[in-house]
C-alpha cells in the first residue's frame, strides 16, 4: 500500500493523460491502495483506475510549460490535501528557504520557466544551456557507444569522452579532470562507467563501484562533484550532482537531518538525493516546477553562493 504524503519525495514532474477522456486534463498519481491507482486530474477530479484500466493512463514524456505549470498546481493542491506531520519545520529554516525564493525570483521573475533560467534568452549564459549538453551526453555515452568502445579494448576512450562531456557541464572543476589513468585502472573505469549508467542492480552498489574504479584511476578519492555529475548529466531527472558544502547549507535550510558524509559513498549519496527530492517538494509548494534535479542543484548553487562583494578603489 502506497500513500503520497507532504514528506514524499516525487519525481520531476511525472505526468500522465488519459487516451480517453482528454476532458480531464493532465494529471498526477495521488496514492496507490490495493491494486488500485488514485490520480488527480486538471478538472479537480480524483479518479480510481484498477490494474485493468491503468493501461489506459499514459506518461507525458516532454510537458510543455503549460503542463508544467499544471504539475506544479496539482502537487501544491495535493500536499494541501496531504495529513500533515512529520518533523515540523522552525521559524529560522522558513525564512532560510523565503530568502532564497526571494533571491532567486529577484533574477528570475518568471522561476524555473524564465527564458534566463531556461537558456532560451539571447543573452542566457552557455552554462544555462543544459538541455544541449543533456543530449550530447545521452548520444555520446549511450550504452551502444560504450560497449563499442569495451569491445574493441578503447578503455582510455571512455575516459576522454567521460572528461569531456564533464569539462562541457561546468559541474566539476577544470583541475579534477586534467589526470590521465593508465594501464589497468582504465579498463576498470570503463567497465564501472558502462555499470553506473545502465547496469541492472541497485544503484547504491553500483555507485560504489564507480567511485573505487575513480579513486584507483586519480590515486586518492574523487570529490563529490567529479562521483555524481556524470550520472547526474545523462539521467537528470533521476540523479543529481551533488556539491558538499552548498548542500548541507541546504539541508539547515529546510530543517533536514540528512547528514552527506564528508566523502562520496552509496549510502552518502542516497542522503543527498533524498535531499534534492525533498527540495522538490519545497519548491512544488511554492509553485515552483524544476525540469530535472541538475535545476535543483542550480537552484541551491545560485541561491546559497555568497555574493562577493566589490573590492574598494585604492585612493
Amino acid at each position: 500500500m502506497t500513500h503520497v504524503t507532504a514528506n514524499e519525495e516525487p519525481a520531476i514532474p511525472v505526468l500522465f493523460a488519459h487516451k480517453r477522456c482528454v476532458d480531464w486534463g493532465v494529471g498526477i498519481l495521488a496514492s496507490e491502495n490495493d491494486g488500485k491507482r488514485h490520480y488527480l486530474f486538471q478538472d479537480g477530479q480524483e479518479r480510481i483506475l484498477a490494474n485493468a484500466f491503468d493501461a489506459l493512463m499514459t506518461r507525458i514524456e516532454r510537458p510543455t510549460p503549460e503542463q508544467y505549470a499544471a504539475f506544479a498546481q496539482l502537487r501544491k493542491l495535493l500536499l494541501t490535501r496531504a495529513p500533515k506531520g512529520g518533523t515540523v519545520q522552525t521559524i529560522a529554516a522558513a525564512a532560510k528557504f523565503e530568502a532564497q525564493m526571494t533571491r532567486f525570483h529577484g533574477t528570475y521573475p518568471a522561476g524555473f520557466s524564465d527564458p534566463q533560467w531556461t537558456g532560451e534568452a539571447a543573452e542566457s549564459p552557455p552554462v544555462r544551456k543544459r538541455q544541449v549538453l543533456i543530449d550530447q551526453a545521452r548520444e555520446e555515452l549511450s550504452s551502444e557507444a560504450l560497449d563499442t568502445l569495451l569491445s574493441s579494448q578503447r578503455f582510455e576512450g571512455v575516459w576522454e569522452l567521460v572528461m569531456s562531456v564533464l569539462r562541457r557541464s561546468e559541474l566539476v572543476s577544470p583541475g579534477q579532470l586534467r589526470h590521465k589513468p593508465t594501464g589497468e585502472t582504465t579498463h576498470e573505469f570503463a567497465a564501472a562507467v558502462r555499470e553506473v549508467l545502465y547496469g541492472a542492480g541497485p544503484y547504491v552498489g553500483r555507485f560504489d563501484r564507480y567511485v573505487a574504479a575513480l579513486t584507483a584511476a586519480l590515486g586518492k578519492p574523487p570529490s563529490w562533484e567529479l562521483a555524481t555529475a556524470l550520472s547526474a548529466v545523462v539521467h537528470p531527472s533521476e540523479h543529481v550532482c551533488v556539491e558538499l558544502v552548498m548542500f548541507r547549507r541546504q539541508a539547515k535550510a529546510i530543517a533536514t537531518r540528512r547528514a552527506i558524509a564528508t566523502r562520496p559513498s552509496g549510502a552518502a549519496y542516497t542522503a543527498g538525493l533524498a535531499l534534492a527530492r525533498s527540495l522538490v517538494n519545497k519548491l512544488g509548494e511554492h509553485a515552483e516546477v524544476p525540469r530535472n534535479l541538475l535545476d535543483v542543484r542550480d537552484f541551491i548553487m545560485f541561491t546559497l553562493t555568497t555574493a562577493t562583494k566589490p573590492k574598494a578603489k585604492k585612493a
